[in-house]
């Protein structure tokens, strides 16, 4: 297998697969009435149920938190639906979901609320007793939020499929004039054996004279190589960049 057939496989093979469906991101719990250890056990369910929802790709608490500290440590109330927009899409995100964690009378509950990039909000409350068998809060919790999620309104936005081509031209590319500059130097160094010295070749008459012709041959075809893989290493890169420019949306 040739090195430019290697690296186009290499390049398949490492190409991440995506995360199937609407990307979403889940803010950190607003607590009412609740510490924060009751807060942040309550976002952890519903955080695994909106984790295991077919069709939402939900993005990790971390980055999500770095997120928000980044806008100021929390998410602001919106009045309209432009300002909620906005926040969706300074997130980068396609949908949010935002939680309200309340204990009051004893009993816990929570507030959710589904937010999308044109501002459109859907809303459900979980009422929580925190009293019954296990694993009773998070059933609760997947019957509201799947509700929540199976009545969002369609999303306007039509995503263009993210494809591996790109990444392997650029990849390809970069194998190729990689490659080009070896066999250049490769090149060189004959040059300068034959031009300096006798190119590692012994013996007299005929045979050094053969020994002479055949470097000469392997430097000119070195040099050629050279040129070929780096005019290929160029086409490659210059169609990766323009694919994934055309790609971006």
């Amino acid at each position: 297998m040739s090195l430019l057939s290697l690296a186009l496989v290499l390049s398949l093979a490492q190409t991440p697969s995506s995360c199937k469906g609407e990307r979403v991101v889940l803010v950190p719990f607003q607590p009412v009435a609740l510490s924060t250890a009751e807060t942040r056990q309550l976002e952890d369910v519903v955080r695994r149920v909106a984790g295991g929802t077919s069709g939402l790709c939900l993005e990790p608490r971390a980055p999500t938190v770095a997120k928000v500290r980044a806008q100021g440590g929390r998410m602001p109330g919106c009045v309209d639906a432009a300002c909620r927009g906005a926040q969706v899409v300074a997130l980068g995100t396609e949908r949010l979901v935002r939680g309200v964690a309340l204990g009051v009378g004893g009993a816990r509950s929570v507030s959710l609320s589904l937010v999308d990039r044109e501002g459109q909000e859907s809303h459900t409350l979980v009422q929580l007793s925190g009293e019954g068998p296990p694993g009773l809060e998070e059933t609760r919790v997947r019957e509201a939020f799947g509700a929540l999620w199976s009545s969002r309104p369609a999303s306007q936005r039509v995503e263009r499929p993210v494809r591996a081509l790109p990444t392997v031209l650029l990849a390809a590319g970069g194998v190729a004039l990689a490659a080009g500059v070896g066999f250049g130097l490769a090149a060189r160094r004959a040059e300068t054996g034959l031009t300096q010295g006798n190119a590692g070749c012994t013996g007299d008459g005929e045979a050094f004279r053969a020994c002479l012709e055949g470097r000469l041959q392997e430097g000119r075809k070195q040099a050629r190589t050279a040129n070929v893989l780096m005019g290929a290493g160029a086409v490659l890169g210059a169609g990766g960049a323009v694919f994934f420019v055309w790609e971006l949306p």
